[in-house]
């Protein structure tokens, strides 16, 4: 999205939001334009113009970056925790001896929440009441969470989270070091 694009939907907001303290200056606008430059013109457009019609209350970033990851995310992706679970029984029946080759199987979803295929391994070994009980319990959990994980990292820019794995891959004193040279302000 180019910075004229932008600044149409800049106007628009500014219409429909007359508050003077919402995006009250260029400095403002700046920053507003590099945390949405990655997305299309078309996309943040219709994202604007949901979000217009349906809050009364000036947006946020975030807020936009959510609408703009409703339009462009697939319908009904994902699959409900229950028939996540279900895949992981069905695993579960070959586990015993190839946990590896079953996990593998599993969607990337059901994996994370599984963890890996000793765990896989473990469940496959215990007594079915308690896997059907406190094993589903915590797959449920660590699926949930998982799923929020990749609903709110669609939310992201690219360099946003290419810049956050280089921090976790870096560590900490890499941060120190490019604050000091100023790659980050």
């Amino acid at each position: 999205m180019t910075d004229k694009e932008f600044m149409v939907i800049v106007k628009g907001l500014k219409a429909v939001y007359s508050d003077p303290k919402f995006l009250a200056d260029d400095d403002a606008i700046e920053v507003w334009y590099g945390l949405l430059c990655d997305l299309p013109y078309s996309v943040l457009s219709a994202a604007t113009q949901k979000y217009m019609m349906q809050s009364e209350y000036p947006p946020t970033i975030a807020g936009l970056r959510k609408k703009a990851a409703e339009i462009t995310a697939p319908v009904q992706e994902d699959m409900s925790e229950l028939e996540a679970w279900s895949l992981v029984r069905k695993a579960l029946a070959n586990s015993a001896y190839n946990a590896e080759a079953e996990f593998e199987r599993l969607p990337e979803l059901c994996q994370k929440a599984v963890g890996n295929p000793a765990n896989l391994r473990e469940m496959a070994l215990m007594d079915i009441d308690t896997v059907n009980s406190v094993e589903q319990s915590h797959f449920i959990r660590n699926y949930r969470t998982a799923l929020d994980r990749k609903r709110t990292d669609a939310q992201i820019s690219p360099d946003v989270r290419r810049l956050i794995a280089g921090l976790r891959m870096d560590g900490a004193p890499a941060i120190t070091e490019r604050m000091e040279v100023g790659q980050i302000d």
